[in-house]
């Protein structure tokens, strides 16, 4: 291959390292492992090290940086819910290589789920970590107030939870950021008082469907700002104390009560 000499910083015609390859990145909670291969051709000298930097935008490699002397490198204090890309720069005594090619996009999320209880009116709200095993723990926060049989969903950022009993069937909704222990703040409404509905969703908008006094219709709102829900469609059935699963591309409703 034709020389770089020094690559960005190299001195005294000496050559730095070329740069590594196969870059990915594998998200965690504000963090992204970024694994790559190291150049074949290390330059004048061995490499020293190599450093792992990204960017939210493909252009800005400032989003986070770390250093390593293998792969991989973890890139902490990132903002979770937000899509980043990472690049590798290989680095030995006489300067640092040019960059990698960008990894695939990737996500930080935080892996845990939100529940409150059911059989016995409560607003405590729990939490679970997917990434370990154990006991749930307080989340640290609580809901405005105490009911049953209400519906949650999330996204990456932040979990909402819709309707419930709270002596009655309510129209409330509210929602918590992961990535802080907090009461919940106010959402907005939905169309009908409900209660024991399902609820579903992918990363950007969440449905809820069926429940007492509004059985078998469905509304939904966009979990990334708040505002009050807007009508989707009707289930087949009237239905309450349903299930609800989905994908990033499709939600099912199931079983219940008619």
């Amino acid at each position: 291959m034709v020389r770089r000499n020094g690559g960005f910083i190299g001195t005294d015609g000496l050559d730095a390292p070329d740069p590594p390859t196969g870059v990915t990145g594998t998200a965690g909670n504000a963090q992204v492992s970024v694994a790559f291969t190291a150049p074949t051709d290390a330059g004048t000298s061995a490499i020293t090290g190599f450093v792992a930097q990204v960017s939210t935008n493909d252009t800005a490699y400032s989003a986070g940086s770390n250093t390593g002397t293998s792969s991989p490198i973890v890139v902490s204090s990132l903002t979770n819910g937000t899509a980043a890309t990472a690049k590798v720069w290989a680095i030995n005594a006489y300067g640092t290589s040019s960059p990698s090619d960008a990894s695939a996009s990737f996500t930080p999320t935080l892996s845990i789920a939100i529940f409150n209880g059911y059989e016995n009116s409560t607003e405590t709200m729990e939490q679970i970590d997917f990434s370990t095993r154990g006991n749930s723990t307080s989340f640290g926060g609580d809901l405005s107030q105490a009911k049953i049989g209400n519906s949650f969903w999330g996204s990456a950022t932040r979990a909402v939870s819709a309707g419930g009993d709270a002596g009655g069937s309510i129209d409330t909704v509210e929602y918590f950021t992961f990535a802080s222990a907090s009461n919940a703040t106010d959402f907005g409404n939905l169309s009908d008082a409900r209660r024991r509905t399902g609820a579903l969703a992918n990363n950007t908008r969440g449905i809820v469907g069926g429940g007492y006094t509004a059985q078998n219709t469905m509304e939904y709102f966009t979990t990334a700002s708040t505002g009050n829900a807007t009508d989707f469609g009707d289930l087949t059935v009237a239905r309450y104390y349903a299930s609800g699963v989905s994908s990033p591309t499709r939600g099912l409703f199931m079983g219940g009560d008619d």
